[in-house]
C-alpha cells in the first residue's frame, strides 16, 4: 500500500511539472532570467550563473535539475549605462525517464528613468524532449503508449517580460512560455492544437528596508499561474523574507503555497563570486516519503566598475 500510494503521488507530481513545463527553483531570487527574460543586463555586468536542484532526493526517478546562464548588456563599457542586453541559458531535467533540455536566447530593451530602469525582454529557442520507454516496467507490457521511445524532439517556444528594478526595489511580470505545444508520437510532428505544454503566467516583486548600518530586511515574492481553457494549476507563490548582513552575507526563509518550506543561506565568497545554498522541507503528503530538496547556485560577474552596487542583489564589491 505504501508503495502504491507512493507512485500515485509522483504520477501526479510528474503530470504537473510536464504540464506546467517550467522548473521551480528555490532560489528565485538569483535566477530571475529563467522566467523573465527582462531580467536580462539587469546587473550592469556579465553574469554567469550555474544552479543546480536536486529533489526528493530520496525518490527514486524525481528530478534533477541543472542550469547554465550567460548575460549582460552590450556595447561600450565605458559609457555610463548601456540600453541593450542580451543573455543565452542552457537548462537539462532528468525526471523519471523523460530528460529535457532546453536551450534559449535572450534580449532585453533597458530604458533609463530617473532613479530606476525599466526593461522589456524577449527570449526564443527550444526543448530538446527526450523519453526512454525501455526503462519502465509497465502493468501491461504491450501498452501502444509505451511502445516507441522519443528522442532529441525538438519543441520550439518564446516568451516575455517585463522588469523595472531600482537601488531597493524590483517588480517583474512574464510569460515564460506563450507556445502551448507537444510533441506527437504518432506523426513524429510538433502539434499546438492539442495543448499539452500550460502557458505560465509570473509575477514578481521585492523591497529592501534598511534597519541599520549593517543589517538590511527584504521582503520578496514569486507568484505563478498556469492554465487555459482546458487546463488549470493551482495558483502558486513563494513569500520571502531575507536578512541580509554587511551586504555580503544573506539568511532567508521562503514559505511555498503548494505545502513547503526553504532556507536559504547565500555569500558574496569573493570580489566577484558568490555562492548560495537552500534546502527545502515539505509539509505535504509526500513529507514521510522524500528527504526534501537541495539546491546550490554559483555566480561570477565580470563587473568593470567597482564603485557600484550590484543591484538587485544589494551586495557592495570587496
Amino acid at each position: 500500500m505504501k508503495y502504491t500510494f507512493l507512485i500515485c503521488l509522483f504520477t501526479l507530481a510528474t503530470a504537473a511539472s510536464f504540464a506546467q513545463s517550467d522548473q521551480h527553483y528555490t532560489m528565485f531570487m538569483y535566477n530571475k532570467l529563467l522566467y523573465n527574460p527582462a531580467y536580462t543586463g539587469s546587473r550592469d555586468a556579465t553574469s554567469v550563473n550555474a544552479v543546480y536542484r536536486d529533489q526528493w532526493t530520496e525518490i527514486q526517478g524525481a528530478p534533477k535539475t541543472l542550469n547554465l546562464s550567460v548575460d549582460g548588456p552590450v556595447g561600450n563599457y565605458m559609457k555610463p549605462f548601456r540600453k541593450v542586453a542580451i543573455g543565452v541559458s542552457i537548462d537539462n531535467e532528468r525526471i523519471g525517464v523523460e530528460n529535457n533540455t532546453d536551450m534559449m536566447a535572450y534580449y532585453a530593451y533597458r530604458i533609463k528613468l530617473d532613479k530606476s530602469v525599466l526593461s522589456f525582454g524577449l527570449r526564443a529557442g527550444s526543448r530538446i524532449y527526450t523519453t526512454n520507454y525501455n526503462a519502465l516496467n509497465p502493468f501491461q507490457q504491450n501498452d501502444l503508449n509505451l511502445a516507441q521511445n522519443i528522442k532529441n524532439a525538438f519543441l520550439p517556444n518564446a516568451g516575455a517580460g517585463v522588469y523595472w528594478s531600482g537601488d531597493q526595489f524590483f517588480l517583474g511580470a512574464s510569460v515564460p512560455n506563450l507556445l502551448q505545444d507537444y510533441y506527437d508520437k504518432n506523426t513524429k510532428t510538433v502539434n499546438i492544437s492539442q495543448s499539452k505544454e500550460v502557458r505560465g503566467y509570473y509575477f514578481n516583486g521585492g523591497y529592501v528596508f534598511p534597519v541599520n548600518e549593517t543589517i538590511k530586511l527584504e521582503p520578496q515574492i514569486l507568484a505563478r499561474y498556469a492554465g487555459n481553457s482546458q487546463f488549470n494549476l493551482p495558483f502558486n507563490c513563494d513569500f520571502n523574507i531575507s536578512a541580509i548582513a554587511f551586504d555580503r552575507i544573506l539568511f532567508g526563509i521562503t514559505y511555498r503555497t503548494d505545502k513547503s518550506f526553504e532556507g536559504i543561506v547565500h555569500v558574496q565568497a569573493a570580489k566577484h563570486i558568490n555562492i548560495g545554498y537552500a534546502y527545502d522541507y515539505l509539509i505535504s503528503p509526500l513529507q514521510g516519503y522524500n528527504g526534501g530538496a537541495h539546491e546550490i547556485v554559483i555566480g561570477f560577474d565580470f563587473s568593470r566598475d567597482n564603485s557600484k552596487y550590484t543591484t538587485p542583489r544589494f551586495v557592495k564589491p570587496f
